[in-house]
């Protein structure tokens, strides 16, 4: 399925910077999304590679931890109804764990999931933690653990 309209009208970042081409699954507890890797090798970080033998142009881990965002934003806005447009502002907190299991190659498609361990809503605010997958050709590429904040604006 296309990247859900909700979230296009109301993401934090430009679609250029989303790195998720894709949705396959959201739910209230779940996201799961498609990045096109091929569609990155224009990136100025994969551009900065210089490819060495056995160190080929890859997925850089700066643009996997942006998708970390941009799932976590699309259950913001789709799951959790909160809206930019209605004061809602959003930021990661903690990544508690990370690890970069394996290079993610620039041509093959990287599954990337959200799996919501909690949401908390507290004094108007709402916290989640979450938990991540990236695989590509069955291959596990990153996984994390990662906690983020949403807050009305203060008006």
């Amino acid at each position: 399925m296309p990247i859900p309209a909700p979230f296009a009208d109301e993401s934090l970042y430009t679609p250029e910077h989303w790195y998720i081409h894709d949705v396959v699954e959201l739910d209230e507890e779940r996201v799961v999304g498609i990045c096109d890797t091929a569609r990155l090798a224009d990136e100025p970080f994969v551009r900065a590679q210089r490819a060495w033998p056995g160190q080929p142009k890859h997925v850089p881990g700066v643009v996997m931890v942006q998708i970390t965002g941009t799932l976590g934003n699309i259950h913001a806005v789709c799951s959790l109804g909160l809206l930019m447009s209605e004061g809602w502002v959003g930021f990661g907190t903690n990544i508690h764990e990370a690890r970069f299991r394996g290079m993610g190659a620039i041509g093959p498609q990287m599954r990337c999931e959200l799996v919501v361990e909690r949401v908390r809503r507290l004094r108007g605010s709402v916290f989640a933690t979450y938990r991540f997958s990236f695989d590509q050709d069955g291959r596990p590429i990153y996984r994390a653990r990662q906690s983020a904040s949403w807050q009305p604006e203060p008006r």
